[in-house]
């Protein structure tokens, strides 16, 4: 009788577990051209009516050669969590993309090369006080030449956020957002999130920080994160720790500051796989089965 069990119990640990294993997720890295383009973005206060200069730095990485195409678009934002950006629609604050002009557009740059490209910022002078936003966009251009050959043929772009503010009478406010931890988490990373509502005509810089700690109280994670919040948009930071172990009972801290406010969050978060609950509810029906089985055979 106990090896029969032994039996359906192996037999259905091996059933939960194909049943809830994750997907195989393939590493393969994908091959291609690289361009890396510094800073990221920029951020600068102005007047009405002045002039400002900048430089743009283009590192070519990989090991092919490439043409490059230097140009300004409006830059603003769609979703909360600013994860899709938009660079075609004009409005009264992105339109910084037509202040900005080159003295040159096209470059070659060699393979391993850096090449620092300069900008021209002209504000008009009718330039209202607040927040305006634009891009600067280094894109590759196709050589004619076969992809066998020493330069590339796709295109691809990579940019640098202008983030500038005229000065003058503008409008700083913000308020707290929603904010999350969930308490069971089956998979790593850890994740936790919360928003930031911009009720101003100027963006703000948000501070955030996530704090992991154990049961003993010691600290096992503890970063900080800027992220930049635009006008009239309510944005979402999500916050993660990559490291968290696959089964874990943690206590989680969320902070956040900006315009002189700060914000503090905490919560109890148990990293468990699915498959556990599942397992647990499985071995307790082959424990009511196998006590039935067995009062059964005593009875008989």
């Amino acid at each position: 009788m106990r090896k029969r069990f032994a039996f359906f119990f192996a037999a259905g640990l091996l059933a939960v577990a194909s049943f809830t294993e994750a997907p195989v997720v393939s590493a393969q890295a994908q091959q291609g051209e690289s361009m890396t383009v510094s800073p990221v973005s920029r951020k600068l206060s102005v007047d009405a009516g002045a002039t400002a200069s900048g430089k743009i730095t283009i590192v070519n990485d990989g090991s092919l050669a490439y043409d490059f195409m230097l140009y300004a678009r409006p830059y603003s934002i769609v979703g909360d969590r600013y994860d899709t950006p938009d660079f075609k629609t004009v409005t009264d604050t992105s339109d910084v993309y037509k202040w900005v002009t080159f003295p040159q557009t096209k470059y070659t740059i060699a393979a391993g090369a850096t090449i620092t490209a300069d900008y021209t910022m002209r504000v008009p002078k009718d330039a209202a006080p607040g927040g305006h936003y634009g891009i600067i966009f280094a894109e590759t251009q196709p050589s004619g030449q076969q992809p066998s050959g020493s330069m590339i043929l796709r295109k691809k772009r990579t940019g640098s956020i202008l983030y500038v503010t005229v000065n003058g009478d503008y409008k700083l406010s913000g308020s707290e957002g929603a904010w999350s931890i969930p308490a069971w988490q089956p998979l790593p990373p850890l994740r936790a999130s919360l928003s930031a509502r911009n009720d101003g005509n100027a963006d703000f810089t948000d501070t955030t920080r996530l704090v992991v700690k154990d049961v003993f109280g010691k600290t096992k994670y503890d970063v900080k994160k800027e992220y930049q919040v635009l006008p009239g948009t309510t944005r979402t930071m999500d916050l993660e720790w990559a490291k968290a172990l696959w089964f874990g009972f943690y206590k989680v801290e969320i902070q956040q500051e900006f315009l002189g406010k700060s914000y503090k969050h905490d919560g109890y978060v148990l990293m468990m796989p699915r498959f556990v609950p599942l397992l647990l509810v499985f071995m307790i029906i082959i424990g009511i089965a196998y006590a039935y089985v067995r009062r059964r055979k005593t009875k008989r």
